[in-house]
């Protein structure tokens, strides 16, 4: 953790100026009530949250790219993503925010919080500090954790195996859980998630907590025990009105829900929906296509396969395809980061396979419910045939839809549904990608610590499976 930050540079600052001053009554004089002295302990939690959703559902990032990959979207033009031709730059950024703005704020924020004996901020602070090296594991498979974040002191960390990234994320979480007891404050302006409630904070702690251990539930590191407490204590994620999310209020950048700059700038016909997702949709008569999508001018639903170098000459032109749904393409369209209908259906999950008690039937029906519901349907209006665990993995492949890389995550996890390799991919990529490959700015500047990860990983391509996908 850096000794300083922004934070304590304003306050050292402000102090510089107190101390620098000598006309008399200059503070009651000068102060402005506009312009505070004391700086909250939650200042950088709006930054920080606002930074992770829109990385995360970054449209070059994952629209293109993972959203594509298990073919929820697909590009009718500028597909070289489509056939695993990822922009690099955005997989850059994706490290460089998570570390840089997520990571490192969120372990200043718990400094200040600490500080002040503020347990509440303090447990805010490791839940966002979890989210962010679950996203980086889950997407490149062994990444910095430990040496993470030290400056000077260590210019090169070193890298720790998934399996050691996860430990330090469920211990994070732990933590978090243990120091969300209901004292101290959040400040609700700072909060755009929860607006400052403890309560939703410490579902969602004890909520990524159960879907990091369902994630690893197939390796050495899984503990059955750990997800009935979990259940026992009441505080996961079940009900929509706690699912954990940002609502967008203007149409200006970063304010606005990220999918909303393709509107402003005029590129729907640049993506499309996914055959495999709109087939499925279409045979299981599921009523959240209609929300998901645009219908074509005859009303009828139309996807794209993935891939090929020339989708117009192939039949599939802008206009032929249909587009993503308004409403997810609305500037203040919701951005989540977990909801009730995903840990449903993960409790649906541990329940079919005997890990925790309860009706797996009856999870699996909440998770659609939740569905519906944030989609804007009724409950109970959409009843799909609970058939064990194939069911609720495909619905967890639909239900997830536009939720960031949570969708690629469960996918890679179930291989559910059974996904056609793109039509023209790049050479050498003969699978759907299971990883991004590291940064450029790691292979220049922290190549020897990249090269051991590497030996011990796998090849740094696209279709090397990270810790929990092999087994």
């Amino acid at each position: 953790m850096k000794k300083y930050n922004k934070t304590s540079l304003l306050l050292t600052l402000f102090l510089a100026l107190g101390l620098t001053s000598c006309d008399k009554d200059f503070d009651e004089i000068n102060t402005s009530p506009n312009n505070p002295t004391e700086i909250s302990v939650d200042l950088e939690l709006g930054y920080m949250q606002r930074a992770f959703v829109n990385r995360i559902n970054d449209y070059f990032l994952t629209g293109e790219a993972a959203d594509a990959w298990v073919q929820h979207l697909s590009k009718p033009v500028y597909n070289d993503a489509d056939r695993y031709f990822p922009r690099l730059g955005s997989i850059d950024n994706l490290w460089i925010v998570m570390y840089t703005q997520v990571i490192n704020e969120a372990q200043d924020m718990y400094a200040l919080a600490e500080a002040e004996d503020n347990r509440a901020v303090q447990g805010v602070a490791l839940v966002m500090e979890a989210l962010a090296f679950q996203t980086l594991a889950d997407a490149f498979g062994d990444v910095p954790v430990f040496e993470a974040n030290q400056g000077g002191a260590i210019p090169f960390p070193a890298y720790n195996t998934q399996a050691e990234a996860y430990g330090e994320v469920l211990s994070l979480l732990t933590r978090a859980n243990a120091l969300l007891d209901g004292t101290g404050e959040i400040s609700a302006k700072q909060d755009l998630m929860y607006g400052g409630n403890i309560s939703k904070w410490k579902k969602l702690a004890a909520s990524v907590k159960f879907r990091a251990m369902m994630r690893i539930s197939d390796t050495p590191q899984f503990n059955a025990g750990e997800l009935q407490a979990l259940v026992n204590s009441g505080n996961l994620i079940t009900n929509p009105a706690d699912d954990a999310f940002i609502a967008f209020q203007t149409e200006n950048a970063p304010n606005a829900n990220p999918y909303y700059g393709i509107v402003q700038g005029g590129r729907q016909g640049e993506w499309c929906m996914g055959e495999a997702l709109v087939d499925f949709m279409v045979n299981t008569g599921d009523p959240r296509l209609a929300v998901y999508a645009n219908p074509l001018d005859d009303g009828t639903y139309r996807g794209k396969p993935a891939g090929y170098i020339n989708p117009g000459s192939a039949g599939y032109a802008p206009g032929t395809v249909s587009e993503v749904g308004d409403a997810y393409l609305a500037a203040d369209a919701r951005v989540y980061v977990l909801s009730a209908a995903h840990i449903n259906l993960l409790l649906a999950e541990a329940a079919s396979k005997g890990y925790i008690g309860g009706s797996a039937a009856g999870y699996f029906q909440a998770g659609i419910d939740a569905s519906l519901i944030i989609n804007g349907l009724a409950a109970g209006s959409f009843n799909p045939a609970f058939t064990g665990y194939q069911s609720i993995a495909e619905q967890l492949w639909v239900s997830t839809y536009m939720q960031g890389i949570e969708s690629w995550n469960e996918w890679r996890r179930s291989d559910v549904p059974s996904l056609t390799l793109a039509v023209d991919p790049q050479a050498g990529v003969n699978a759907v990608p299971t990883r991004y490959t590291y940064p450029n700015s790691e292979k220049s500047l922290n190549s020897a610590n990249l090269a051991a990860a590497v030996a011990n990983q796998g090849p740094d391509a696209l279709t090397t499976k990270v810790d929990w996908d092999r087994y």
